[in-house]
């Protein structure tokens, strides 16, 4: 079995981040400009610039005026928050400077904004909130990935993103087909099949054209099946088209988009194809031990590009807070509520890959199944109890990255 390299600066990046007795620089990131306030390990200002952009020469002038004047690279601290994707180009420049960066999470920094008495938000008082918030140590540097998992990243949420444009266009296709022939709806099992795609694009949606030109859609139809489709079928759809109730307003308009949406779904699709190729020979590359849980590579993929590296999180209760399947707690005086719905505090896109590879894995392995009858006995509905599963599937997860070896149907014992 190959051996993951170490990486045990991971974990220590986790923990609260100390300035010790360096300057530290706190960084307001904005989309074209940012704002830079230095303090001393005594919280006092030293040096200060209102605004410097995005720019080769904008890191120059923040170097001059302020990182220079604090000590360098060697005596210095620089904080950033993680706003969108504006901080990378900024981090990166000053790490191949020589300068000690860390990014935080903005759900630390604005609690800890909320804590002033007055209201007033600039870019200069927030770098000044940021420099001061690293001197308390309750910061934590969130995680930034290296450039293979970057790129494992990139494709994983450029699939997601393209997946959630297919959707949204078949349910637009789906929009034109109801105002124009609403009883389509529940004919086949699919309502863009091959087969009825094929008949949109020679024939049309419109129940008058399809009606009145029956030898040609029997033929298109069963063309585009190759036969699968049932002539009691065809008929039922002539039947209907004869009695539709559509609006029968711009029919050839809404013929023409729902062709124009087929073109764009199937370049959709064909990316798609063309990512999961990718992801697929990278997971392999990396022999992955998720793939022993039964699951595609896309999914795996996913995964990994979200968690990695796994040293980063020392339990498997920081990896499950970490995905925010963790039950939230309420708990105030002589009210306790007790555990509620999951926090939702982490990785969306984790969180995702995560339930719907419960969804999988709860049918094909003992250990799982059992965890979601249990639940489903208790009363909690299908999506509850899948949920269940993957919280009990993110702790099986952490483990099998950390010691990486293959899913077993028990465990093995521990010394």
């Amino acid at each position: 079995m190959k051996r993951r390299p170490s990486r045990k600066h991971s974990r220590s990046e986790r923990r609260p981040i100390l300035a010790g007795n360096r300057a530290v620089v706190g960084i307001d990131i904005g989309k074209r400009k940012h704002a830079a306030t230095a303090v001393s390990p005594q919280g006092e200002v030293i040096a200060r610039l209102a605004s410097f952009p995005n720019t080769r020469e904008g890191v120059d002038l923040l170097e001059r005026k302020v990182l220079r004047k604090v000590g360098g690279p060697r005596r210095t601290l620089v904080a950033m928050e993680a706003t969108g994707h504006y901080w990378m180009c900024l981090y990166h420049e000053l790490v191949r400077r020589g300068y000690r960066c860390v990014v935080l999470n903005p759900v630390q920094t604005h609690a800890s904004f909320r804590a002033r008495i007055r209201k007033t938000t600039t870019d200069k008082i927030d770098s000044l909130g940021i420099a001061r918030f690293i001197l308390t140590g309750n910061a934590k540097a969130t995680r930034v990935p290296d450039e293979k998992t970057t790129e494992l990243r990139l494709l994983v949420r450029h699939r997601r993103r393209l997946l959630q444009a297919r959707t949204d266009m078949e349910r637009y296709a789906g929009t034109l087909v109801d105002r124009v022939f609403p009883e389509y709806e529940g004919l086949f099992s699919k309502p863009f099949l091959p087969s009825a795609r094929a008949m949109v694009r020679e024939i049309g949606i419109a129940p008058e054209e399809i009606a009145s030109r029956k030898d040609e859609v029997r033929d298109t139809l069963h063309r585009a099946s190759r036969g699968r489709i049932a002539p009691e079928k065809v008929d039922l759809l002539l039947q209907r088209a004869k009695r539709s109730i559509g609006s029968r307003q711009a029919e050839s308009l809404a013929t023409e988009q729902l062709r124009s949406v087929f073109d764009y779904t199937e370049t959709i699709q064909r990316q798609i194809g063309e990512i999961e190729e990718q992801l697929e020979s990278r997971i392999e590359e990396m022999d992955s031990p998720l793939l022993s849980l039964g699951i595609n590579p896309a999914l795996a993929a996913t995964i990994h590009a979200e968690t990695d590296p796994i040293t980063d999180f020392p339990g498997p209760d920081q990896y499950v807070a970490y995905t925010g399947l963790d039950p939230s707690v309420h708990e105030s005086g002589d009210t306790i509520r007790g555990r509620s719905k999951i926090s939702k505090r982490g990785s969306p896109v984790l969180r995702s890959a995560l339930y719907l590879t419960a969804f999988s894995v709860y049918r094909k392995h003992d250990y799982f199944h059992r965890s979601y009858q249990k639940h489903r006995r208790q009363g909690r509905s299908h999506t509850s109890a899948l949920v269940v599963v993957a919280h009990r599937l993110a702790r099986v997860v952490w483990r099998l990255l950390t010691d990486n070896r293959k899913f077993t149907k028990r465990p093995p014992k521990r010394p």
